[in-house]
């Protein structure tokens, strides 16, 4: 590899083996960080890491090779496997923030804001919201938050089907980088917050629309103005701020012919809204609790005009606010 090389991030689907995935990040042929994620034995994911953590990439297969477990594999194997696929190039590099494609045919969508780890809010919002027959639930993070509620959040979100996308405080949460006083995470969450996509694409009765928290997402290690749907995220987040500033929307529908999404949905604003500049539609997905009533949103393209409509409850029950 050559010298000055930024850090890579790869992702290797595991065959054979309990945990799905093997998140690794390399720098000029240094393995600097590994994770299984997914399954499997967390101790020993960590103590594999910590030993191969800093060792030259070439050096590391022949540590592995020959270890069994099942079905003629193991996690060795698996990992031995990544590293020959990033050493003669069969393993490309990740993008920088983790995307996902839901291929189903939407007509109908059911939008859930940050939810700050609030699984009473969520269960009214699910009720209320499945009386309008969405094609499909987006929550756009915070999925957790300072609240001893974030454990069964999780398991509603997976129990109901409901695709979720990673706002800032779950990618802290995973990193280790929220308050001390946050409650401590199970590794089944930090797995399956991991996985969580950071954008999804889908398309809305033939609009192709993205879905994304906010502008952590331009600082995570090695954004580049080339990633897939930069120019939507730094036009949304750095020249608008989130559609604060209105003074710059001249200067965004002079952008959004090069936009590849007709539709843009982000969660960081913190109050819902909705526009429509230069032939794209743009909703800023506000709170599901604002410490008083219950909010969710359909959205839908009826005869290709994109459609918001905002719901306000009241709680089903009383409603604990995170700390």
């Amino acid at each position: 590899m050559p010298g000055n090389q930024k850090i890579q991030r790869y992702i290797y689907k595991t065959s054979g083996v309990c945990p799905a995935e093997i998140h690794l990040r390399v720098h000029e042929e240094i393995l600097e960080d590994l994770c299984f994620v997914g399954g499997g034995c967390p101790g020993n994911s960590i103590l594999v890491s910590r030993l191969l953590k800093g060792r030259c990439l070439p050096e590391i297969p022949e540590l592995l090779r020959g270890i069994d477990c099942r079905q003629g594999t193991s996690c060795p194997d698996q990992l031995e496997q990544a590293l020959t696929g990033i050493q003669n190039g069969t393993l490309q590099p990740a993008d920088t923030f983790r995307t996902d494609v839901d291929t189903r045919k939407l007509d109908r969508v059911c939008l859930i804001g940050d939810l700050a780890g609030n699984s009473l809010a969520l269960v009214d919002l699910l009720e209320s919201a499945a009386g309008t027959a969405p094609d499909a639930f987006y929550c756009l993070g915070n999925l957790t938050g300072n609240s001893p509620q974030n454990e069964e959040v999780i398991r509603i979100l997976k129990k109901k089907g409901v695709q979720a996308i990673q706002g800032e405080a779950d990618w802290q949460y995973v990193q280790g980088t929220t308050p001390a006083d946050w409650p401590k995470m199970s590794w089944k969450t930090r797995d399956y917050l991991t996985r969580v996509p950071q954008l999804l694409r889908f398309d809305l009765a033939g609009k192709k629309a993205i879905a994304f928290y906010g502008k952590y997402l331009q600082d995570l290690e090695g954004y580049s103005d080339y990633d897939p749907y930069s120019l939507e995220l730094n036009m949304i987040c750095g020249l608008s701020n989130f559609m604060q500033d209105e003074s710059v929307f001249p200067a965004l529908e002079a952008m959004t012919p090069q936009f590849d999404a007709d539709l843009i949905l982000f969660g960081q604003a913190g109050k819902w809204g909705h526009w429509h500049i230069g032939g794209k539609d743009i909703v800023a997905v506000g709170p599901a609790w604002d410490g008083h009533r219950l909010y969710f949103c359909l959205l839908n393209a009826d005869g290709g005009t994109v459609q918001l409509k905002t719901t306000r409850l009241k709680p089903k029950r009383e409603i604990c606010p995170a700390k």
